[in-house]
């Protein structure tokens, strides 16, 4: 005879072993149905067109195509890594417009970009008056205007909403230039008291000696001249025959290519023999010029936001430029990482946009976009660059951006990160030799 106790009690247990197994199986089917919900993109295009706009002929080109290739080299990376993923997927596609470093052509291209191609926004535009222009476009037809690689401190006083910038501004750079000097003379007493100032007469320059004549008078330096050319100018002979005639210990530079590869073959040529001269990147950092002026180049100081010899100090960087020199065949410089930087700085934008719209309504991915700029905050480590991060302030300007001061070294003919001291893989040759203690 069948214990009916004996039933009553597996009945029981069967019963509360049913019941848990049912509430383990929703429970599990809703977090995968929440997940699904969660991470199913609900918007799926195949490609997100943004614009690029950067001087590809004209006295610039040089430097424009550099910049292009930091632009497509960082857009293959992100597409052959699953582009992006809150858009299913979606590949980067980038529309390529010429400024020939004209700003009225920069401003016309980006209407064109933005009316007429669709582009979600717009990154460019190498030099700070062709940038100006295209910002304001970008302004008045609400599309977000990401800026990687010019310094001008004006750019981000303006009040736009629509325009970021991932670098840090020549206000920023000259204060760390009068901070160097006085790292100098702390090392060298007494070696420098008196600076000129040589510098290109667009957006970028002006603004770059307006800095400096505020950060090195604070610092206590004497400016004994102050000369603008144009950039692309055939000759510098009248602007060197002064600065020579006023003699300061430091020449403080800012100009192009050109522009850097004629002011060192005039100051040999006029034998003009500051003790140090420091750019402000620009034309002194590219891989053309360093070709082209060899020994001429030695001993300058230029400000930097990246150099090849941060390797083992910034993380990921070695990898990237590696990456990169076995596909163009030149080592990455400044405004190449710069461009590579405000490409993937989108790409973290983007897929924050992608979660609240559609690129196929136009107008309101802009203005997610935008938001999702706003609101980036990328830690130290993330980019290869030796910056703090990436986060926008009420102006659109990177507060965790910084520069590096380094020097073109004549025995390999490479710059060599020289400041400030937590950077430094080299001690700061000073002063330069003259031109007549020089090998010929």
């Amino acid at each position: 005879m069948v214990n009916i106790n004996i039933l009553r009690g597996i009945s029981r247990t069967t019963l509360l072993i049913s019941l848990i197994i049912i509430i383990v199986v929703a429970a599990v089917g809703g977090y995968l149905l929440a997940m699904n919900i969660l991470y199913k993109p609900t918007y799926k295009v195949s490609e997100v067109k943004v614009g690029i706009i950067q001087p590809l002929s004209g006295s610039m080109s040089t430097i424009g195509r550099y910049n292009l290739w930091g632009a497509q080299f960082a857009v293959e990376e992100i597409n052959s890594r699953g582009g992006i993923k809150s858009l299913g997927g979606a590949n980067i596609t980038l529309v390529i417009g010429d400024s020939a470093g004209d700003p009225s052509t920069a401003a016309r291209e980006a209407e064109r970009l933005i009316s007429v191609e669709n582009v979600v926004a717009v990154i460019g535009a190498y030099a700070s008056s062709n940038t100006k222009t295209v910002s304001d476009v970008c302004e008045r037809l609400a599309t977000p205007c990401l800026n990687g690689d010019s310094s001008s401190p004006i750019l981000t006083r303006r009040g736009l909403q629509w325009f970021f910038r991932t670098t840090a501004d020549d206000d920023l750079f000259s204060k760390q230039h009068a901070e160097f000097l006085k790292y100098l003379n702390t090392t060298y007493p007494g070696s420098i008291k008196t600076v000129a100032i040589l510098y290109e007469d667009s957006e970028f320059g002006s603004a770059t000696a307006e800095a400096w004549k505020k950060y090195m008078t604070e610092a206590g330096f004497k400016i004994v001249e102050s000369i603008s050319f144009r950039s692309g100018t055939p000759t510098l002979d009248s602007e060197i025959t002064r600065l020579k005639a006023a003699n300061p210990d430091v020449l403080l530079v800012a100009g192009y290519l050109t522009d850097a590869i004629l002011i060192q073959k005039t100051m040999k040529k006029l034998d003009f023999n500051p003790k140090a001269v420091i750019a402000q990147d620009a034309g002194y950092i590219n891989p053309a010029y360093i070709k082209e002026v060899g020994p001429l180049g030695y001993y300058v100081f230029s400000r930097e936001v990246f150099n090849w010899d941060l390797f083992e100090k910034v993380p990921g960087l070695k990898d990237v430029n590696d990456r990169f020199k076995a596909k163009y065949g030149v080592d990455m410089d400044g405004s190449i990482i710069r461009n590579y930087v405000a490409v993937w700085v989108l790409y973290y934008a983007l897929e924050e946009a992608g979660k609240k719209a559609s690129p196929t309504d136009l107008k309101t991915f802009r203005a997610v976009l935008r938001d999702a700029l706003r609101n980036i905050d990328i830690g130290r480590g993330v980019l290869p660059v030796p910056w703090d991060g990436v986060k926008f302030d009420e102006t659109g300007q990177n507060i965790r951006a910084k520069g590096i001061i380094v020097q073109m070294m004549p025995d390999d003919g490479k710059y060599h990160t020289v400041w400030p001291p937590e950077y430094a893989t080299r001690t700061p040759l000073f002063p330069m030799p003259k031109w007549s203690e020089r090998p010929s």
